[in-house]
Parts: structure tokens; sequence; C-alpha cells
């Protein structure tokens, strides 16, 4: 008879953890033509690290540093190729070992948390690992001792059958069957599995200790740092690999633990034990959980050439992983409005409120502006055309830019779901543990330009809420790729489903609109460039200023640097030559006056505004204030 499956969500992860385990091999059946490339004896440890996990009492501490030996091994690949151009299978590779390693981290973080759950698990992978039930005599005989467990109460260890009962399962690992009759194990056999069943009584043991105030807080730092751990182990996989093709598996791993974390974890006192133990003998899966199948990926092209990026040092020491409520169970931002940020000490147990928080008495991003540049020759700005309208401007000889003012009014993102609020972008990205990589500096073509791996929280501490010297920039990154909670925030405007008459040779067409976010502080710049698709550019949070300048005006393009094509980006730096920024180079009256002779159009961008960048202008683009922005890539 069927099991109902349990409404309790760790218990839910942990069921999905095993259930993958034990199919790991079917699971792999799918990647193995594509891991191929990666030669056998990288896929053979892989498939290794899933054959010890299925083991009664695995080694958690000798697995990881396996798997991180293959994560290392793939991510060096990555500086071998360009982005485009790496083999699938080292992408594939860095994702299903990452994947194997949540689990190792989940199974590790319910221990601490609900480690009943645990013993169960090991119980009864334990009947057939270590009693090596073979023949149907030996799992009568077996079964008639676990027949005594399952009668004791719910959450009983198996330690606790009973002198006789442990005394008799101890004799069973010094034997075992061959050809129906008994023999004795060798001495080095029994002698193992003996110092393993003991371990494992040792361990329980240790678990059911009463735990002082020192101990409880050393326990929920540990639970807190391997909740990271597992946050930051499938981020990178996504950022990093791409997600190999697995995103679906990946975001549903991720809502999973997400709600096991909203849970308050068990003091782990022995009258606190008194969960029961999952009923289901065959964890059914999710249905959110559905696996796509392993594809090739491909990278946007971008206005620089991305650098493969090293994982945080150590994202844990700065993330505060749990937001605090108010007395009537809202969301109160953790992040700091003013200079000096709150500390937070507690570990306050709901991330997860039971019922939509009030996001109106939450505070804003501040609105400040340090600069705000003039607008000289604006931008024509109309309404929401129709299709055809936007179309037969589409398919005039020369588009101009214009700017939409009512495209997306109905986006939640601008109202009931506000990204203007930090309380809700750190609630829709696991209390600011979901890790994104940041630009570092104020342009991409300065010197000292650098990228980086961060988690949400501390972006938002670090560069947008706090006064800092060096700009932190999320720029044309597929957020909504990696974070679905703040893709369902915004819809594609229809106007990116017409059909432009012009498109530069060689540029690939896109089955699907592309989706990049822009979200940095005030003197985030993006240099005068040139994109290879038709843009819309929608303001959400705060304002920027855009120039824009027709592909027939003559700008200066840059060459060849580091080995890296710039040709996309233009020679001037309009914030230096306009008196808006400090020269980071060398420049002459020449070139002054040379660009003092380009005509242009210029813009400032208010929230929920859209502007309609054509294909082959080159726009230069800066942050006035705390600036939130999607652009949609189509052709």
């Amino acid at each position: 008879m069927e099991k109902e499956e349990t409404d309790d969500p760790l218990r839910k992860l942990i069921d999905h953890g095993n259930s993958f385990i034990s199919r790991y091999y079917s699971h792999y059946e799918e990647s193995a033509p594509i891991l191929e490339g990666c030669g056998e004896p990288l896929v053979e440890l892989l498939v290794r690290q899933a054959r010890l996990m299925s083991m009664a009492t695995p080694d958690h501490g000798l697995i990881k540093r396996r798997l991180d030996d293959i994560l290392s091994a793939s991510y060096n690949k990555f500086y071998a190729y360009l982005y485009k151009d790496l083999p699938p299978c080292w992408r594939l590779l860095y994702t299903e070992a990452a994947i194997l390693k949540f689990w190792v981290l989940v199974f590790e973080w319910a221990r601490s948390r609900q480690p009943e759950l645990i013993r169960k698990r090991v119980w009864d992978k334990m009947e057939w690992e270590d009693f090596e039930l073979d023949t149907p005599a030996r799992r009568e005989e077996v079964y008639e001792i676990k027949a005594r467990f399952e009668k004791q109460p719910k959450g009983t260890p198996p330690r606790k059958l009973g002198s006789a009962a442990w005394h008799q399962l101890m004799q069973l690992s010094m034997r075992t069957e061959v050809g129906g009759v008994h023999v004795r194990r060798s001495r080095e056999a029994s002698s193992r599995v003996r110092e393993r069943l003991q371990e494992w009584q040792r361990r329980n043991e240790q678990e059911d200790g009463q735990q002082g105030p020192e101990q409880q807080q050393q326990k929920r730092e540990r639970e807190e740092e391997l909740l990271n751990d597992m946050v930051k182990t499938l981020d990178l996989a996504l950022i990093l690999a791409g997600g190999g093709g697995k995103h679906d598996e990946i975001h549903g791993y991720v809502a999973l633990l997400e709600k096991a974390a909203s849970l308050p974890s068990n003091d782990n006192s022995p009258d606190k034990i008194s969960s029961k133990p999952s009923e289901s003998e065959t964890p059914r899966q999710d249905p959110s959980l559905g696996r796509t199948r392993t594809t090739s990926l491909t990278q946007p092209p971008t206005k620089r050439a991305r650098l493969s990026l090293p994982p945080p040092t150590n994202p844990s020491s700065t993330i505060d992983g749990w937001l605090p409520l108010n007395a009537s169970g809202e969301l109160v931002c953790p992040v700091a409005i003013s200079d000096e940020p709150p500390v937070n000490t507690q570990h306050q147990t709901p991330i997860i409120t039971q019922k939509p928080p009030n996001w109106s008495s939450h505070p804003s991003f501040s609105p400040y502006e340090p600069f705000t540049p003039p607008v000289t020759s604006p931008i024509p700005r109309l309404p929401s055309p129709s299709l055809t309208t936007f179309q037969s401007h589409l398919s005039s000889p020369t588009p101009q830019p214009l700017i939409l003012t009512s495209l997306v009014p109905s986006w939640p993102a601008l109202a009931a779901h506000p990204w203007s609020k930090p309380s809700y972008l750190l609630s829709r990205t696991f209390s600011g543990r979901r890790l994104i990589p940041v630009e570092i500096g104020r342009s991409y073509v300065d010197e000292g330009w650098s990228q980086k791996i961060l988690p949400f929280s501390e972006f938002l501490s670090t560069y947008i809420t706090s006064p800092s010297e060096s700009k932190g920039y999320l720029a044309q990154h597929q957020l909504f790729a990696q974070l679905p909670q703040l893709r369902s925030d915004i819809t594609i405007p229809d106007l990116c489903y017409t059909s432009p008459a012009n498109r530069p040779d060689g540029t690939p067409e896109l089955e699907e609109p592309m989706l990049n976010a822009w979200f940095g502080p005030p003197g985030t710049i993006t240099p005068l460039h040139t994109d290879p698709y038709h843009n819309l550019l929608v303001q959400v949070v705060g304002r920027k200023y855009v120039r824009l300048y027709p592909p027939g005006a003559g700008v200066k393009r840059r060459g060849e640097e580091a080995g890296v094509d710039m040709g996309n980006t233009a020679a001037f730096d309009v914030g230096v030559l306009e008196g808006w920024d400090e020269a980071t180079g060398e420049g002459g009256d020449e070139e002054e006056k040379e660009f003092k002779r380009l005509e242009y159009v210029d813009c400032i961008l208010e929230p929920g505004e859209t502007l309609y960048i054509p294909v082959g202008w080159w726009h230069y683009v800066r942050g006035l204030s705390v600036s939130f922005s999607v652009s949609f890539w189509w052709n």
C-alpha cells in the first residue's frame, strides 16, 4: 500500500536526497554520453562518490574533498577556452559534482537539525550493506530484529532495542552466508562492521546529550555555515557552469531547502526527539523537481569578455542569514538605510511569513543623486504604441530611439512586489544568501576593474545601502534565469515579438528575448558602446542618464586590448570629456574637439519608463541614484 507523502519540508528534502542517491545510476545514464568527453578517470571518480554516499555511514568529509577535486579540475578547464567554446562536458561535470556535494551538505545539516531523520536513513541502509542480506533466510533474520524496532515508540533509535537485540545485531556482523551456508566473516571485515555500529551508537549518544548555551550557539553557527555552503554550491553551478542544463532541477532543490530552513531546529534534547521517521519506503519525486535534458549552453555577447570568476573565499562570514520579524509577523529590513547598519545577532526562526507582508511600510532605497547631468537633446516620449505602430517604426530605414512611458504599468516589481524595497529583494534571494556576480570599479574600461561573486546581502550592505569608495555593479547578468522568484515580478513586453528589418551580419538569431539585470549604486557607468540586438531598457528603481549616438556618427572605436576585441566600445570616455568624472588615462585637446562635434540625443529615464535603443546605436548609461533596470534584447 502506498504511503502518504510527508508535509514536513525537512523530511521531504531528505526523502528527495535519498531518492536522488538511490536513482543516481539511471540519472547518470542521461548525462553519460556528454560526460565521456571529460575522460574516464574523472567520471569514474564522480560515480564512485555517489556509490559511497549510498552507504549506511559514509565519510562525508572524504566525499566532499573528492567532489571538490572534481569541481576544481572542471573549473580549471574554464580558463582554457572562451566560454562559448567550452566543451559542454566540463559544464555538466561541474554541475553534477556540485549537486552531489549539495546532498552531502544537506545530510550533514539535517543531522544537526533533526538527527532522528538521518538515523532512520542510516538504519534502512545498514540492513543491506553491513549485514549482507543476500538470501531470504538472512533477510528474515534481520527483519525480525527490525520488527522490534518498529514496535517501539516513534523516533526510538535502534540502539534502544534492548541489550539482547543489540547483541544479536553485533553477532550478525560476525558472519555472512555463502551458498546458503553461514560462514564467519574475516576478522578484518567483522571488526570494520562492529566499529561502524559502535561509532553510530556513540554519535547518537552525543546527539542525545543535553547541550548548554555555548554548545547551542556553536550548533546554530555550524548549521548556518552549512546552509550558506549549500546555497553557494548550487549558485556557483548556475553562475560558473550555466547550470549544465539542469536549471529546473537546481531551482527545485533550492525551493525545498528554503522551505526546510524556515522551520526551527531541534535543540536535540532527549525529550525533544519526537518526530516520527518517514513512513515512505520509496520516496516519491516532487513534480516541481522535473529534470531537464542536458544541453549545450551558450553565453550571450558581452561588452567585455567575462573572466572566469573564482568562488568567494568565505561568503558565510559576511551573511546574516535570518530576516527579523516585527510584532505583526512581517519582515523588517535587515540592511541599513542609514550609514550605520544595525547588527542582528539573534537567529529568529521564520524566514518565510505566513501572510504576505505589507511592503509599503518598509523603507525604500535612497533616491539621493550625487550628480545629475543636464539633458540637452531630449529623446521623444510617447505612451505605449500598438504592435502595428511599433513595427512600422522598426521597418523605417533608420529607426530612432523612443521613450515609452506606459509600456509596463502592471509589473509587480513596480508595486505589489517592490524592487525598491531592500527587504523585499532579500526575501526573494533566500534572505540574501543567493550569490551574484558583481563588477568592481567605475567602468569596465578602467584600470583595476575586476569581478567578484558575492552573497546578495553582502552586495547590498557593501555597495548599495552604505557609502563605499569603490563601485559594485550587478551588470548584464541573466539574474532571472538564476532567480525565478524575481522573474515572476516582470513580464516580457509584447514589443519584443516584433520583427526588426535590419540585423548585423553574423549576429545569431534569438529564439526568445534575452533578459539581463542591471543593479547598482549612484555613479555606476556603462561606457559608450553598441549592442548586436535591438534593446528595450526598462527602468524599475531609481533614475538613469542615457546618451545615444547614431551608427554613422563617427564614434572612434577601441581596438584589441590584452587579447580581447573591444571594438564595440568607444575610445571616448563621455564622463571624463564632459567633466563629470576624473580622468583615468591620457587624453588630448584634439580628442575633446572631435568628441564635441558629434551629435547625440539624451534623456533621464524614470521608474516605469522604457527606452527603445535601435541596434547599432552607441549608448552611454549612468546611474544617478540607486538603480535597478532590466534590458530585453531581441531580433
